[in-house]
């Protein structure tokens, strides 16, 4: 269902965007952190749709606060052997303490992002940073107000770490939908990487041409420790 909303209307959207250029880092990373949210919300559910029992088991409620869902991701992940299967890196490992902090670090940004308010920003000729303020809960039935920063660098890591771990949680999703495995995916690579060398041998001998510059446009291949 596609939903639309009645604002004000703007009279001069125009003047708008010309002033949103030094916050183009702002809305990529928080785009990026809510396609994060998006899938591990996705594998919730697909996980309810292929291991009900287990899912009521661990989680009677759908997780809907970010502790919640960051339990919920490392619990099934710990809990079923076809998905610890699946590695994080590309080297084959997976950290699950790694991937926790990650992700509670990522949605306290989100949160400081979208509930902070800024009140100051620093330009430099290579960086802007933002100092955001918001009132925090320090201990119980008392709250206090904090000052953070983040600079558009810092936010280059944070859109880096989101998409990554975005696409973790695809590969599990698809792992779950029986349309994928880590096996599979490891054998695809292994050929690829075969396949690679020996064009790269033939274009040496001088047995076929890259006049067009179609071997190098390949996308690069991460590398294997």
């Amino acid at each position: 269902m596609l939903r639309t909303f009645q604002l004000l209307y703007h009279p001069d959207p125009s003047h708008f965007i010309a002033k949103t250029y030094d916050y183009g880092a702002m809305g990529k990373a928080l785009v990026a952190l809510s396609n994060l949210e998006f899938a591990h919300d996705e594998f919730a559910f697909k996980m309810h749709s292929t291991h009900r029992d287990l899912s009521i088991a661990l989680a009677p409620q759908f997780p809907r606060h970010f502790k919640a869902k960051t339990d919920f991701l490392i619990n099934y992940v710990a809990n079923i052997y076809e998905l610890r299967q699946i590695p994080i890196f590309q080297t084959g490992e997976l950290n699950l303490l790694w991937l926790m902090y990650q992700l509670d670090e990522l949605y306290e940004i989100r949160s400081i992002i979208a509930h902070g308010s800024i009140f100051l920003s620093e330009t430099t000729p290579d960086r802007i940073t933002w100092t955001f303020e918001r009132y925090v809960q320090s201990r119980k039935k008392t709250w206090t107000k904090e000052a953070v920063q983040m600079s558009n660098g810092y936010l280059a890591s944070v859109d880096y770490t989101a998409n990554a771990i975005r696409h973790y949680i695809n590969s599990l999703i698809r792992c779950l939908e029986g349309s994928s495995s880590w096996e599979k995916n490891y054998q695809a690579d292994k050929e690829i990487r075969r396949n690679r060398v020996h064009l790269a041998r033939l274009l040496d001998a001088g047995f076929i041409l890259d006049d067009k510059g179609w071997f190098k446009a390949f996308p690069p291949i991460g590398p294997v420790e």
